[in-house]
């Protein structure tokens, strides 16, 4: 989450977030952890800029909708950035998919347990797949 693509609300370009150095929070008398600090969006087309204080954990898209997004014939599925977009590919493309949870932990705890059930069915890989090379042709 220390880079989220998202749509220029400007332009509707491509519009990076980060995170920022947020000086005010040593005011607070407590450390703020670092992926709750503060973010800001900045557009690669035409010099957009936004910053949003350290609370940004509530809303880490700063309220601008996601860039790797698509709708399938079942429903929307959003990527954050290039990796998290890799990441859901290589999942649905391997035949045989293994929960990478402990025995006996958490089962929600991976990313691919947060996917929904019709991208993790073996009878959509082919439409999932289709999905993600249009999310891809977003980002040039």
């Amino acid at each position: 989450m220390t880079r989220i693509l998202v749509d220029c609300p400007r332009c509707g370009g491509l519009a990076v977030i980060t995170l920022d150095v947020d000086e005010g929070t040593e005011a607070i008398g407590w450390a703020v952890p670092r992926h709750h600090g503060a973010r800001r969006a900045v557009c690669t087309a035409c010099a957009f800029s936004r910053r949003q204080g350290w609370r940004s954990w509530a809303r880490p898209t700063m309220g601008l909708p996601l860039r790797l997004r698509g709708t399938g014939r079942q429903g929307l599925l959003a990527a954050y950035n290039e990796d998290h977009l890799a990441y859901i590919e290589a999942y649905v493309r391997d035949p045989l998919r293994r929960e990478a949870g402990a025995p006996g932990g958490f089962r929600n705890a991976s990313i691919a347990s947060r996917l929904p059930r019709w991208v993790k069915a073996a009878h959509n890989r082919a439409e999932v797949l289709k999905l993600i090379a249009r999310m891809r042709s977003r980002l040039a």
